[in-house]
């Protein structure tokens, strides 16, 4: 009997080899798509609660949660400081940003309607010191729906600050008159909206005007960048899905370049920042901020975002075909590298990656080296000797593109130290 196992196993190995075969074969691509969206989470419970749950509503068939979040509307969020310069007033549902500049405020969205911004977003100006020498400048709306810009007007006849909103939702005009951004021109861009130098970035889908942002605001008397996604949900129109999925991913595109580390979003259901909130009501801000999430975890997210968004669209239109978005992550093993070891492993999801190339390098002495990682994704690399405690050492791969995978780019720097993890005796 003992003799046997060993062939036994080999002949399990082979069925469930063959089993896992035809059942990748009989998923659909919107399952492969869902699926990506789970592995590309990782570890992070919170954004599988949030982010990975509600980008992936329609695909998952879970558009209850929605329905569900639109019922806190009504339920107010005290006026909450979430940075050194930004203030957020509205509803578990919906709300907007007020950032003070030198020389006035600066709203993103208008909130749902005049009495709401009569009763709160007015008392909330006032307090953050709103004058006739220290005007509320400017409101950049990221679309044009109802709960973004219905008390735009109140704002127009109290304030009168300049509006900036999309072209595509100007449709037969706007009665608050906003100076257009031109949604057909899909480039990232600086604009100066109240004074305050912003990037902006048309991303459709959600709207034909929906407008995502990058600001620069102060955390801890430091410059952090923040993205402000533009429209979250989606549409059962297969060419406005398209445009959403295209969107996302040069939102990803816009957010590595100019290197976001934090979120102000206006569905502050959507991403869990509403917990953010209470987090901050409850024992004031922390440093960072909580709205400070990390730049791999906001590229984390939008490629969550991008993969549910893929999984919508596979589902209405099954003869779609898309390559999966996959997040990769490069450590140093043993956390550092040391004088005499130089290796990390690169991997995903889906597990180790193998064959590809990873480079390291030195800023401080300029050394350099290109490694291809082993079967275990382990890349090592001849770039000796290191100093201790003084040489930094980056590990970056490029990322790879496959008939069924996008790879995404992965990067990591960790200090050398002579004992691998920079305890000192």
């Amino acid at each position: 009997m003992h003799q046997n196992r060993p062939r036994f196993t080999r002949i399990v190995a082979a069925v469930l080899a063959l089993s896992t075969t035809h059942l990748a074969m009989a998923q659909t691509q919107s399952d492969l798509h869902r699926d990506a969206a789970t592995r590309n989470v990782g570890n992070d419970a919170f954004m599988m609660k949030y982010a990975r749950a509600f980008y992936c509503n329609l695909p998952d068939n879970n558009n209850a949660i929605v329905i569900a979040a639109r019922a806190t509307n009504s339920v107010r969020i005290p006026l909450t400081q979430i940075f050194d310069n930004v203030w957020y007033v509205g509803s578990r549902y919906v709300g907007q940003y007020m950032i003070k500049t030198d020389t006035g405020i600066v709203q993103v969205d208008a909130g749902n309607n005049a009495a709401e911004m009569q009763n709160y977003n007015y008392p909330a100006l006032q307090s953050l010191g709103v004058s006739a020498s220290y005007p509320l400048k400017a409101v950049l709306l990221t679309h044009g729906h109802g709960d973004h810009d219905g008390g735009a007007m109140y704002l127009r006849d109290n304030f009168n600050p300049q509006f900036f909103l999309g072209s595509g939702d100007l449709g037969s005009g706007k009665p608050y008159s906003p100076t257009p951004i031109d949604s057909t021109d899909l480039s990232m861009r600086q604009l100066s909206i109240g004074g305050m130098p912003i990037t902006v970035l048309p991303t459709p889908g959600h709207t034909p005007g929906s407008t995502s942002a990058v600001l620069t605001v102060k955390d801890g008397g430091k410059d952090v960048k923040v993205l402000i996604n533009g429209g979250q949900s989606m549409t059962s129109s297969i060419p406005q899905v398209a445009q959403y999925l295209d969107s996302i991913e040069r939102t990803y595109a816009m957010a590595k370049a100019t290197h976001v580390d934090g979120v102000m979003t206006p569905h502050v259901y959507w991403d869990g920042s509403q917990i953010m909130l209470d987090d901050v009501n409850a024992r004031g801000r922390t440093s960072p901020s909580q709205f400070i999430y990390g730049h791999e975890t906001v590229l984390r997210q939008l490629a969550v975002a991008r993969e549910c968004s893929a999984a919508w669209l596979t589902k209405l239109d099954a003869t779609a075909v898309l390559p999966v978005w996959r997040v990769n992550t490069i450590a140093f093993l043993g956390g550092n590298p040391t004088p005499n070891k130089v290796a990390a492993k690169l991997q995903n999801g889906w597990g180790a990656l193998a064959s590809q190339k990873v480079s390291f390098s030195v800023p401080e002495t300029g050394a350099s080296c290109t490694a291809t990682t082993n079967a275990d994704g382990v890349a090592s690399c001849d770039i000796h000797p290191l100093r201790p405690h003084k040489d930094k050492v980056t590990a970056s791969f490029a990322g790879a593109t496959s008939a069924g995978f996008v790879d995404l780019p992965a990067e990591t720097t960790a200090l050398a130290c002579s004992n691998g993890n920079c305890k000192t005796n």
